[in-house]
C-alpha cells in the first residue's frame, strides 16, 4: 500500500512581494514585475498588506509574514533590517506568528542565517530550480548544486525550516536532469518543497530565445510527467509539496490546466498503478486525483 502526503495544515501567508530586489542575477527564465504587478515595497506597503489580508481572510491557527520574489538575505544590510524590524513588530505585538523569506542558495550564511533566526522568521524558501549542474548553467543561475546542499544545511543547523522550490521542464531538460532532482531530495531533506512547471513569461531570455527558434519547449504533457516524477519523489520521502504551478493571473501565459495540482498527482498514481501498487492510503484533499486516475485503472482502491 502507498502512502501519500499531504501538505500540513497551512498558515495564513500574508505575502509582501519585493521582485528582483537583491538579485545580483538574471535568471533565464525569470521577471517578478510582471508577475507581481508591484516594485519595490515600502514599510507603509507592508503595513498595509497585513491589515488588508487580517480584514477579510478567515482565522488560522498560524499566520505569517513573508517576503517573495527577490532574494531577501541579499538585500542591503539596512534595508533587510528595516523589513524584518516591521515585520518584527506584528510578531511581538501578537498580530502574526512568524516570518519567512526567498532566497538564493548562495545568498545564505551562519551570519544571515544567524540574522533571521533571531528576528522570528521560522522558514526560508530557497530557489532550487535544479540539482542538474548542466540545467543550472542553462538557466543561469550562478550557482552550483552544492551550494543548495550547503544552504539547507545551514538552515537547519540554525533551527530554521528549509523549503525548496524547483522547476520542471525548462528548454534543454532532460530525463537525467529530473532524476538527480529527484535523487536530490534524500540528501536535501527539505521540510516542504514547490514546484513550477516552467512558463514562457515574455520579456525573458528564454522566452526570446524560443520566439527566435533558438530554444524548443517540451510538450505540456511531457512537461506534467516530469512534474509527477518530482511529486512522486518527494511522497516517497514524506516530503510534503505544498504547491504546484504559478498562481494565474493575466500577466502568466496558461500552459497547463486549470486544476494543475490535481492533474500532477493523478499521474503519480498512474504512475504507480502502472508499476503494479495495487492499494493506495491517500488524504482526502487527494480524492478527486485519485477519481482521475481510477478511471485508466478501476482496479486500484484507496484506504
Amino acid at each position: 500500500m502507498f502512502t501519500f502526503v499531504a501538505a500540513r495544515q497551512k498558515p495564513l501567508i500574508i505575502p509582501v512581494f519585493i521582485p528582483h530586489l537583491g538579485c545580483k542575477k538574471l535568471c533565464a527564465f525569470c521577471n517578478q514585475r510582471d508577475v507581481t504587478g508591484v516594485t519595490e515595497p515600502s514599510l507603509e506597503d507592508v503595513e498595509n498588506a497585513v491589515k488588508s489580508y487580517l480584514s477579510w481572510s478567515k482565522p488560522r491557527e498560524r499566520t505569517e509574514i513573508s517576503f517573495y520574489g527577490g532574494t531577501f538575505t541579499a538585500l542591503p544590510h539596512e534595508k533587510m533590517m528595516n523589513y524584518i524590524r516591521k515585520g518584527a513588530e506584528f510578531v511581538e505585538n501578537g498580530t502574526v506568528n512568524a516570518l519567512r523569506c526567498s532566497t538564493r542558495p548562495d545568498e545564505i550564511d551562519e551570519e544571515r542565517g544567524e540574522i533571521l533566526k533571531n528576528n522570528h522568521f521560522e522558514t526560508v524558501e530557497l530557489g532550487v530550480q535544479s540539482m542538474s549542474e548542466k540545467l543550472l548553467e542553462k538557466m543561469r543561475r550562478g550557482h552550483s548544486a552544492k551550494c543548495v546542499e550547503k544552504a539547507a544545511e545551514l538552515l537547519k543547523n540554525a533551527g530554521i525550516s528549509a523549503g525548496l522550490q524547483f522547476m520542471t521542464g525548462f528548454p534543454g531538460e532532460t530525463e537525467e536532469d529530473v532524476m538527480l532532482s529527484c535523487s536530490s531530495l534524500s540528501v536535501l531533506k527539505p521540510d516542504f518543497i514547490r514546484i513550477y512547471p516552467f512558463v514562457p513569461l515574455k520579456n525573458t531570455p528564454v522566452c526570446n530565445d524560443l520566439e527566435a527558434g533558438k530554444l524548443k519547449m517540451e510538450s505540456a504533457g511531457t512537461i506534467l510527467e516530469r512534474t509527477a516524477a518530482l511529486f512522486l519523489a518527494a511522497m516517497k520521502l514524506k516530503i510534503p509539496v505544498i504547491r504546484i504551478g504559478l498562481p494565474q493571473s493575466s500577466d502568466v501565459p496558461k500552459v497547463y490546466p486549470d486544476n494543475l495540482f490535481q492533474v500532477v498527482v493523478a499521474k503519480a498514481i498512474e504512475r504507480l498503478a502502472e508499476e503494479g501498487e495495487r492499494e493506495f492510503c491517500i488524504p482526502e484533499s487527494f480524492r478527486t486525483s485519485f477519481n482521475m486516475a481510477k478511471k485508466r485503472f478501476p482496479f486500484i482502491e484507496k484506504l
